[in-house]
């Protein structure tokens, strides 16, 4: 089941400093970094999120902050399942 949450409402960053800590700077792979964050797009729809693991573990965090979805998933088996099961969700979603 997926679920809609509520458009971003700027708590506990002001709309300045959320997009200054989210909007890419710097040219990494699937989009750009930021602070902590990769800024990139999926089927035309801005997200930043994070992700990465090792060995016996794998996550993702995509946040799509025009549309309020936001894609978490964890896994404890090797990468990239937790990535994968993010795509597959994201490629899903009605992002246009």
């Amino acid at each position: 089941m997926v679920r809609r949450s509520l458009p971003a409402t700027n708590k506990p960053l002001d709309k300045k400093h959320t997009e200054l800590l989210t909007a890419g700077k710097v040219d990494a792979g699937p989009g750009k970094y930021a602070y902590g964050f990769v800024d990139g797009k999926a089927d035309g729809a801005r997200w930043f999120g994070h992700g990465g693991g090792a060995p016996g573990m794998n996550g993702e965090l995509r946040i799509f902050p025009e549309t309020g979805y936001v894609i978490a998933t964890l896994a404890n088996v090797d990468p990239p399942a937790g990535t994968d099961l993010a795509e597959y969700a994201i490629d899903r979603l009605p992002l246009k």
